[in-house]
């Protein structure tokens, strides 16, 4: 039941319930406004051409009024508002409120109506108004959201993608880390092997410390005979 009432609601607050009401509204005025043309047309129209010359002009009146109401947010908006009063007075004169002979309840009665009239029109110019803005508004949201999400996937995609580099990287700068901690300890090694034990001195290669270090000062058996094997070693 409820999902019942929720769908008459959906069905009340469209914009085609609005545009439905409008043109029941503008049918029922379309037989005012072509009694008013049938009586203020020249009496030299006759038979058949008046009623096609009536019944054509309020249709021209009432699709115009349509249009107008329709198409408000590309006019000025005093003119839905002018359009409103013309139909009330289209009103006014069919049912004859101009005819102030009469008792002054009928008037009043006649008079309302008129208003009433001008006034249900300019609600309605006004509600389809804002209902097409809120459309519109709904489906540019709709539209963003579709671009925005399409973006934040675009940009998942693009953040696994540098994660899953970032996660390589690490791998490899942790390799390399260790290759480096390697190279300091092999480097180390070959300093040290070139390194004269006496001075401290170091040299670029092997022999060149073996003819250092029998002549070091700092070698207490420099003028000894040393061993070649010792020397090497």
């Amino acid at each position: 039941m409820n999902k019942l009432f929720e769908q008459i609601g959906f069905a009340i607050t469209s914009m085609a319930a609005v545009i439905f009401v409008l043109i029941l509204t503008l049918l029922g005025l379309l037989t005012f406004t072509h009694t008013l043309f049938f009586e203020v047309l020249p009496q030299t129209i006759t038979g058949w051409e008046r009623y096609l010359a009536s019944w054509m002009l309020a249709l021209g009146w009432e699709f115009t009024l349509l249009i107008t109401t329709c198409n408000t947010q590309f006019l000025h908006r005093r003119i839905p508002l002018v359009a409103a009063i013309a139909s009330g007075v289209i009103v006014l004169f069919f049912i004859e409120a101009f005819s102030f002979d009469l008792p002054t309840i009928e008037l009043l009665k006649r008079w309302f109506i008129g208003l009433l009239v001008a006034t249900i029109n300019f609600i309605y110019t006004e509600l389809f108004y804002a209902k097409w803005k809120d459309l519109h508004r709904t489906k540019d949201l709709n539209t963003r959201i579709t671009e925005l999400e399409q973006i934040v996937n675009v940009k998942t995609n693009e953040l696994s993608t540098s994660q899953d580099r970032l996660a390589k990287t690490n791998a490899e700068i942790e390799r390399l880390v260790d290759y480096v901690a390697e190279l300091e300890a092999f480097k180390k090694k070959e300093i040290d092997r070139l390194t004269c034990s006496y001075c401290g001195n170091v040299f670029s290669t092997i022999y060149h410390l073996n003819s250092h270090r029998g002549n070091c000062e700092k070698n207490s058996m420099r003028d000894q005979k040393q061993s070649v094997f010792g020397v090497i070693a």
